[in-house]
């Protein structure tokens, strides 16, 4: 039962409409209308009686009636109240009509109505499905009015949240709007239209991505619908009318729907129906909507086989998903199901309606289309805005490609342009929104509708191709879609390269129509085209720079826009975005977060890198197949069996079929097992003779040669019989069948062939080549009518006989076999589309979806970017190139330079060297900065590119910063000639004779540039002489004369160059430049610089001065940069520094200071070494530099800094005084005293400050005033120097240098008095250098150096000495004092025996060798021994190492030496040796031992070289007559020499013995008491191994012999060693007789006196073979008998001198004890006797015999008789 309230509120909506419509019922007809509505309206005005008689009945029945559909009413009540409007509603009768419309209207606005209307529903959704199906039918009445209310009502209900319109009812309500959009005569009504079917689309698909019916919707903005080029709106008031229509219906629903609106009414009926509808209805096979469009129409025929066929293949892929996915749809939101199903619906009647084509009559009228581009429209509108589940869903998708592509397909091939753009227009959406779902679909249509008409250049429809540009640019505003297009399809194996070919289309489009083409172009359209072309150039550029930024996350450079806007008013593909809910808008266009898998950057390059080559193998294949398939099987592309080339020959795409079929016929064994597996992969089974024949012949064209033909054939018939055995008796019938049938597929089909062959030729022509017998005439006949109706031939060739231009066409533009048949099935003069491209279409789409990868990749690697950039770089570089050359156009210009900032980004920030640098030297190349006469305001603008490449890219450049500097150089270069400025040669030297020849042009000298002084004409002169950018360098090279015109477009050009204005701030950016980037921009302005300071006409000091500036600028950068970046300039400056040209060398220098003292106001660190690399270029420059000024200039440079500086420098001391270290060493005397001077001021001054946190510039110092004592200039700085290392030496021993590292000495020094101290300057590091190089001094060849530096040295040891360690000590003896005497032993030849005839050579040399032993080297051995012994304590380690200085002078065979030596050594034994210890004393006497034995004279050398000379002059006396004579005779001067060599060895060594043995003695005599019976033994062997060596030598007559013989030369006396043995045999006995008489420690007599015993009868055995020499019969000097002769002269003196040893010896026996004597008597007394009968030179022997026989003999013989 109605409720009082809501009759009320139906009153005030029903009865004005009711009374009306009774009014206007007063006919008959409508008599039952008007007692309808009086019966409502009665029911309405009286308040107390229900308006139905049985509701109280129905009320109390046990069943509640239905829910109706008008507000709280039953149903009945609700069918019983809309009736009448129903019926009114189909009257046809206007004036009952518009009062039933605005009824309906506000009930639905006021809410009253709800539920859903579906004619699928219950009753109650028929019910509403009734009223809104009638309310759609009031079109038909023509009436403008009743159209408006029509259209209110409708969009009322759409827009309405309660009620619901669904399935039918809701295309009922879409197709009503769109006929009176079209049927109406009523400008405003059409406008109205078709705003209102946009906003019920809207409100459509924006329910289905929110799944919820109440989810808000904003009114749509009419006027971006509105076409400007409409005539009928011209004051806009149209426009405000629809606005106002829309908006107000919009939100009356909005104020009606409120939370305080019942939730009954909201949801009345949903849950009854809303479940009962599943997903699955909504497909193609589970719906069956009442089709809006006629059956019999041909389009929408095509349109159902399409819809049929390609939803079939989709299924393919999905059967098990439909189950799963479907199933799911219906549990999580109910409603959305029904949501989707209805936008479903939409979608697809308006591409069925898109395709709906108009009969040709009517083609050309713009008018007939109406419906056609409506429905595109609103196809564009909604893929625009589609939201998230309309991309992704794969219903939706299975949708778009199922009819939109057939009506793609379709409208694409239209003449008439609002129906292309629109198209396009779509297809770009598609691109932009849906590329993840649909990336076969793309990669066929991009090609057919983009490409097609992009790489038509020469005959180009101009509307069609601008269209498509324009559609590029629009992709391009995105700057993911380019990339996503390269990864998924130039990447991709079996797709087509589209960017590639996309960025050549438009450079060919950009280059215009070739030369000599015809074209259909006028001039002012390819001008056009040209330029959105480049348009599109530029923003592919951009987008990838774009898409690059965000990944790397570069910061936007704010690069303003400069292309044109693009003019969207004659692009209707343009319509804007109509969906202006902000959430929706919002969303983003990529679709790259909805893929299910993300590219990875090995993938990519792989799958490149393996589309390159493989496009590389079938290039390769097409010109020579041989060639090809090795290339291909090397390459890994195909596999080397026959059955993988086979399968690549019949699946590849790309590969020449005529070159198939001539490769398979070849007979080589590899060729032919290829043909006979690519046979045998057909499967003939249960096929027709000639279908197998079509379908073995789509894949190749057989070859011309007959034989090829046959094995091809032959093998094709054996292949067709064993698929089907019965078919035929033997392959032989198959064979000639095959032959046949190509026979009458030729004669049938190609025109030459006048005279046809019938059925009764071809059934005679085979008989009996069944093994004898006739094929069946019914089977032969069959075959006949197949083959005439129906062509054989290869699959891409099937309409080219047809449509040869289309081939040829399509050949040019380089289109896909999958295209080539979508493009020439459409012919040129039907826009219909028929059966067979539907059919070829589908096979394409499978073939597609076969091959290619069905998985999108959404580009997320920026390695990406780097294919896309090799695949694109050249033809930008020629599109931007050519342009720029030849083009003065502004917008052109700006194109160009554009396109090179952006390529120059990209390329820059992805590293891309090559390409880099292409692009950044052409664009300084149009610069025409090498060539400023020819300079125009488009070079100004490549100048102005140029710097603000700089600004934006410096961070990328790199290398390509030299470029770029170099013009920034030229700009200034020309810059100061504008301001009448001299060149930087004026300030360098300038020869007289280009002046001279600059004063005649005066004359001709222009105003502006007359008043910047006389002779800047030459100024000018110079840059317009300059050749091409490569030959010029930054200054020019002087050429040939000027002309006056040359000079004036130069002036006016300086003027034009204002524009740039300051260049500077490249540089003083240069600080905002990150670490790697500040590196490459220094590089590049120093090899700049060093071109612009090699010049030899025109040097310049621009960049220079600019490394000033950005060193400056970047000096507060990190350490580690700043080394690096110093590391550079360093080395440039060395460069410039050591330049052959004084002028540039000093400004380098000058720089460098410059820059020195700004780094040094900086503090550094200790520990540091930074300020030592900053001023090491002065270091280098100054070893290097052959400039006097230069190297003076230095040395005044660092004066200054050191005087300016001082507090600052640390780590600068070090190359401070390495440059005062390369001065002292200079060749010029002024420069090494004014170095002096400096080095002088600043240890005097500032010594503190040198060793203030950096200890080893300490080292430094001492090195540089070491080099200074080596000056041959001046003495006196030498004894300065000297006198320095003094001072040196006392501030070391202070102890205040080091203190911060004195724990760092390895060695620890044992314990000594003063512990403290020694740890404050026992620095080995420190100490090493200043004693080392005193001791170097001491070799000096000046006296007076020699001995102030072993004075201070010894000195400084003596006076600092006790603060040392061992091992500093250690290293001081080793590496100080031995090396004095190891340049001295070096230095002294060691043998200084010379022949008679060279005596006088070489006096100086051995003067100033005697010079330095006798003064130098004997007072600095005396200072080591001295040394030693005061720090005995410290150093007795090192006794061993002292020693063995010692012994090594003695060995030498150098008298000098060994006496010098012999002398310290005693010299160390007599101060020392109370301090020795018995080890020590062992050591000591070892070594005397050693030297004893090595010392020994060796005269065998003389015998052997004697022996030499005398077979030489026997052998010249016998070959006198030889004329090799004056060889031998130089080979006898050289056996001479050596002789003489041998002999003064030997009498050296003579000496050394003597002079040694007399040493042993002494020392012995000191330390008698302290040495050990072992020592003593050891020293008395040592000495009688001399004496026995003596004695052995003396006893040798033939040497003595010999010696005589030689006696002028020798000098010696004979016997040679006399004094040597007697003195040896006398010490020998000294030793023992103080050994019986001391009995020391350790002492057994036994022994002793066996030795004495021994020792004694030695001697007179000795004594007695030479005194009784004469009479000893085996005499060994003569074997023949001797005479008896007296005593010679010689022999007796030999005998007196003799004679004292004898006589010792026998004292020695006289007191042995008695015990001793008389055990030994029975040995001595022969001898006794023997010195009786001997003749003695001195009666002294017969004394001592005597007194001995009597003192001691006597008694002995006595007692023991």
């Amino acid at each position: 039962m109605a409720s009082a309230g809501a009759d009320s509120r139906l009153s005030k909506v029903l009865l004005p409409s009711l009374e009306k419509i009774i009014k206007n019922a007063s006919w008959r007809k409508h008599s039952k209308l008007s007692t309808e509505c009086k019966s409502v309206v009665e029911r309405l005005t009286t308040p107390n009686q229900p308006p139905f008689s049985s509701a109280e009945s129905k009320s109390e029945s046990p069943r509640s009636p239905h829910p109706g559909v008008l507000l709280d009413l039953s149903l009945s009540d609700s069918e019983l109240i809309l009736s009448p409007l129903i019926n009114a509603l189909a009257s046809d009768h206007l004036k009952l009509v518009e009062p039933a419309l605005d009824a309906v209207q506000k009930l639905i606005a006021h809410g009253y109505l709800h539920g859903e209307a579906d004619t699928s529903g219950g009753d109650d959704a028929k019910l509403l499905s009734k009223l809104i199906v009638s309310a759609c039918k009031c079109h038909d009445t023509g009436d403008e009015t009743v159209e408006l209310l029509v259209i209110k009502a409708l969009l009322s209900a759409v827009t309405s949240v309660a009620l619901r319109i669904h399935g039918d009812c809701l295309l009922q309500v879409v197709r009503t709007c769109y006929d009176v959009y079209l049927g109406s005569k009523n400008v405003v009504n059409q406008t109205t239209a078709k705003a209102s079917l946009v906003q019920m689309l809207v409100i459509v698909f924006r329910r289905m991505e929110a799944d919820s019916s109440t989810v808000p919707v904003n009114p749509i903005v009419v006027a971006e619908l509105t076409q400007p080029m409409e005539k009928a709106d011209a004051d806009g008031s149209m426009t405000v009318f629809v606005q106002g229509f829309i908006t107000k219906i919009m939100q009356d629903i909005d104020g009606v729907f409120s939370p305080s609106t019942p939730k009954s009414i909201i949801g009345s009926g949903a849950g009854v129906h809303d479940g009962a509808f599943e997903t699955k209805t909504s497909t193609v096979e589970g719906t069956n909507p009442t089709d809006l469009l006629d059956s019999t129409d041909k389009d929408m025929l095509d349109a159902k086989y399409w819809e049929i066929s390609m939803y079939k293949t989709a299924l393919e892929g999905r059967k098990g998903e439909l189950a799963d996915g479907e199933g799911d749809d219906h549990l999580e939101v109910q409603i959305g199901n029904k949501l989707r199903r209805d936008a479903f619906l939409v979608f697809r009647a308006l591409c069925k309606l898109s395709m709906k084509t108009p009969p040709k009559d009517v083609l050309a009228d713009p008018r007939a289309m109406k419906g056609k581009i409506l429905a595109l429209e609103l196809l564009k509108i909604l893929l625009e805005n589609a939201g998230a589940i309309f991309r992704t869903n794969e219903r939706f998708l299975d949708a778009i490609k199922q009819y939109l592509c057939l009506s793609l397909l379709k409208n694409t091939a239209s003449t008439l342009m609002i129906i292309f753009q629109l198209s396009c227009s779509i297809f770009v959406s598609l691109v932009s929104r849906f590329r993840a779902g649909l990336k076969a679909e793309i990669g066929v249509f991009f090609p057919m509708i983009i490409l097609r008409v992009l790489e038509n250049v020469a005959q180009p429809n101009f509307h069609q191709k601008v269209t498509v540009l324009r559609c590029l640019e629009k992709l391009c505003g995105d700057s993911q879609i380019m990339i996503d297009i390269f990864l998924n399809y130039d990447c991709d194996v079996n797709a087509s390269n589209i960017f590639e070919r996309t960025v050549n289309g438009l450079l060919k489009t950009a280059q215009g129509v070739p030369p000599g083409v015809v074209t259909t172009l006028q001039p002012p359209q390819d001008v056009s085209l040209k330029l959105e072309a480049m348009r599109c150039l530029v923003g592919i550029l951009k987008c990838m720079g774009d898409w690059m930024n965000k990944q790397l996350r570069i910061p936007d450079t704010h690069i303003p826009n400069k292309l044109e806007a693009v003019d969207n008013s004659s692009d209707p593909g343009s319509s804007p975005l109509t969906n202006a809910n902000a959430d929706e808008s919002s969303e983003a266009s990529d679709s790259h977060s909805e893929a299910s898998e993300v590219s990875d950057v090995s993938t990519i390059e792989q799958r490149r890198a393996y589309k390159l080559e493989l496009q590389e193998g079938i290039s390769l294949f097409n010109r020579s197949p041989k060639k090809g398939i090795n290339f291909l099987i090397n390459a890994k592309k195909v596999g080397d069996s026959p059955e993988e080339i086979a399968e690549f020959l019949k699946n590849a795409s790309g590969l020449n079929k005529s070159l198939i079929g001539d490769y398979l016929g070849e007979r080589e064994d590899l060729s032919l097992k290829v043909m006979h597996a690519y046979v045998d992969s057909f499967d003939f089974q249960d096929v027709e003779f000639d279908e197998a024949i079509r379908l073995f012949l789509q894949g190749f064209r057989l070859p011309g040669e007959a034989q090829k033909i046959d094995r091809i054939m032959e093998k094709f018939a054996e292949r067709y019989c064993k698929c089907n055995p019965k078919a035929f008796i033997s392959a032989d019938t198959a064979y000639v069948l095959a032959y046949s049938v190509i026979m009458l597929n030729t004669d049938a089909h190609n025109p030459m062939v006048k005279v046809k062959m019938s059925a009764e030729d071809f059934i005679r022509n085979n008989r009996g080549i069944d093994d004898g017998k006739d094929l069946p005439e019914e089977q032969l006949r069959s075959l006949f009518e197949r083959i005439s109706r129906n062509e054989i031939k290869m699959k891409e060739d099937k309409l080219s006989i047809q449509q040869p231009q289309s081939v040829n066409s399509n050949r040019l533009l380089g289109l896909d076999a999958i295209l080539n048949v979508v493009i020439r099935n459409r012919g040129g003069d039907s826009m219909g589309t028929g059966d067979n491209l539907i059919k070829n279409m589908q096979e394409q789409f499978k073939e597609k979806a076969s091959k290619s990868e069905s998985v999108y990749y959404p580009a997320t690697d920026v390695v990406i970017l780097r294919f896309m950039i090799e695949a694109c770089w050249a033809p930008m570089l020629a599109a931007f190139s050519v342009p720029l050359d030849q083009s003065d156009d502004e917008v052109v210009i700006a194109l160009c330079l554009e396109g090179f900032r952006s390529a120059i980004h990209v390329t820059a920030a992805m590293s891309m060297k090559t390409q880099r640098d292409a692009f950044v030297t052409s664009l300084a190349k149009f610069t025409s900065l090498h060539s400023p006469a020819d300079i125009r305001q488009k070079n100004i603008d490549a100048i102005k590119a140029i710097v603000t490449i700089a600004d934006e890219d410096g961070n990328h450049l790199q290398e390509a910063w030299e470029h770029i500097l170099t013009c920034v150089s030229r700009f200034e270069h020309l810059h100061l000639l504008g301001k009448g400025g001299p060149p930087d040669a004026t300030f360098f030297a300038i020869p007289e004779n280009e002046l001279d020849k600059s004063k005649p042009a005066k004359s001709n000298t222009l105003p502006v540039l007359r008043k910047k002084g006389p002779g800047k004409i030459q100024n000018a002169a110079s840059p317009v002489r300059r050749g091409s950018y490569d030959s010029a360098g930054i200054a020019g090279n002087v050429a040939a004369g000027i002309t006056f015109e040359q000079i004036n477009n130069l002036v006016s050009n300086l003027n034009i160059i204002e524009q740039v204005g300051d260049v500077n701030r490249i540089f003083i950016r240069s600080q905002k430049l990150n670490s790697e980037a500040i590196i490459d921009f220094v590089k590049a302005l120093c090899k700049v610089s060093m071109d612009e300071l090699r010049s030899t006409s025109d040097p310049r000091v621009f960049s220079i001065t600019k490394i000033v500036e950005i060193a400056h600028h970047n000096m507060n950068r990190i350490r580690l940069v700043w080394s690096k970046i110093w590391h550079v300039l360093s080395e440039f400056f060395v460069t410039i520094g050591c330049s052959e040209n004084l002028s540039i060398a000093i400004f380098a220098m000058d720089s460098l200071r410059q820059l020195s003292m700004k780094f040094l106001e900086r503090e550094e660190l200790a520990n540091y070494n930074f300020q030592n690399e900053f001023m090491k270029p002065f270091v280098i420059v100054m070893r290097k530099s052959n400039a006097v000024e230069i190297r003076e200039l230095i040395i005044r440079c660092v004066s200054q800094m050191v005087l300016s500086r001082v507090t600052n420098v640390k780590s600068g001391w070090k190359s401070m005084f390495m440059v005062f270290t390369t001065a002292a060493y200079d060749d010029h005397k002024n420069i090494v005293l004014l170095a002096f001077e400096i080095t002088e001021k600043i240890l005097r001054d500032y010594f503190s400050y040198i060793t203030e946190t950096e200890t080893t510039t300490f080292t430094d110092c001492v090195n540089c005033l070491i080099a200074f004592t080596n000056s041959r200039f001046n003495e006196d700085i030498s004894l300065n120097a000297i006198g320095f290392l003094r001072f040196c030496a006392a501030k070391l021993a202070e102890g205040d240098l080091g203190k911060e590292i004195s724990g760092k000495v390895a060695p620890t020094s044992p314990k000594i008095d003063n512990e403290e101290a020694a740890n404050k300057v026992d620095h080995l590091y420190l100490w090493f250098p200043l004693l080392a190089g005193l001791s170097e001094l001491s070799f000096d060849p000046r006296p007076e150096i020699r001995k102030s530096s072993l004075q201070i040295l010894f000195d400084t040891l003596r006076n600092y000495g006790k603060h040392f360690s061992l091992a500093l000590w250690e290293k001081v003896f080793e590496s100080v004092l031995f090396r004095i005497f190891d340049d001295a032993r070096r230095a002294i030849d060691p043998s200084l025996a010379r022949s008679p005839s060279n005596m006088t050579d070489g006096n100086a040399e051995e003067l100033d060798q005697n010079s330095w032993l006798y003064e130098t080297c004997t007072l600095a051995l005396q200072l080591v021994v001295d040394l030693f012994v005061k720090f005995y304590d410290t150093v007795s380690p090192l006794l061993k190492k002292v020693l063995s200085l010692l012994v090594s002078f003695i060995k030498r065979p150098h008298q000098s030496l060994a006496g010098i030596g012999i002398g310290a050594f005693v010299r160390l034994m007599s101060n020392a040796g109370e301090l020795f210890s018995e080890e020590k004393w062992l050591e000591v006497v070892l070594s005397l031992e050693e030297v004893a034995r090595e010392t020994l004279p060796d005269f065998s050398i003389v015998l052997n070289e004697d022996d030499k000379i005398r077979d030489r002059e026997e052998d010249t006396k016998d070959d006198s007559h030889d004329e090799s004579t004056g060889t031998i005779d130089y080979a006898g001067n050289s056996s001479r020499h050596h002789l003489y060599a041998a002999i003064s060895d030997v009498k050296c060594r003579a000496a050394i013995q003597l002079l040694l043995i007399q040493a042993i003695s002494e020392i012995y005599t000191m330390y008698r008491a302290q040495l050990s019976v072992k020592n003593t033994v050891i020293l008395f062997d040592a000495i009688h191994s001399v004496a026995l060596h003596a004695h052995k030598t003396n006893s040798d007559a033939s040497l003595r012999r010999k010696l005589q013989e030689l006696g002028s030369v020798t000098q010696l006396q004979d016997p040679p060693l006399l004094r040597l043995e007697n003195e040896s045999y006398q010490i020998c006995l000294t030793f023992l007789q103080n050994l019986v008489l001391d009995k020391p420690p350790s002492y057994e007599e036994s022994e002793v006196s066996s030795h004495l015993m021994n020792l004694c009868k030695e001697v007179l055995q000795f004594y007695i073979e030479v005194a009784c020499s004469v009479q000893t019969p085996d005499s060994l000097l003569d074997r023949k008998p001797l005479r008896m002769i007296p005593l010679s002269s010689s022999r007796r003196k030999e005998l007196a001198a003799r004679a004292p040893l004898i006589v010792a010896t026998l004292q020695a026996m006289s007191s042995i004890e008695y015990y001793s004597l008389e055990k030994n008597l029975a040995s001595f007394f022969p001898l006794l006797a023997s010195l009786i009968s001997c003749e003695h030179g001195s009666n002294e022997v017969q004394l001592a015999l005597s007194e001995m026989l009597s003192s001691t003999v006597g008694p002995v013989l006595l007692r023991s008789s």
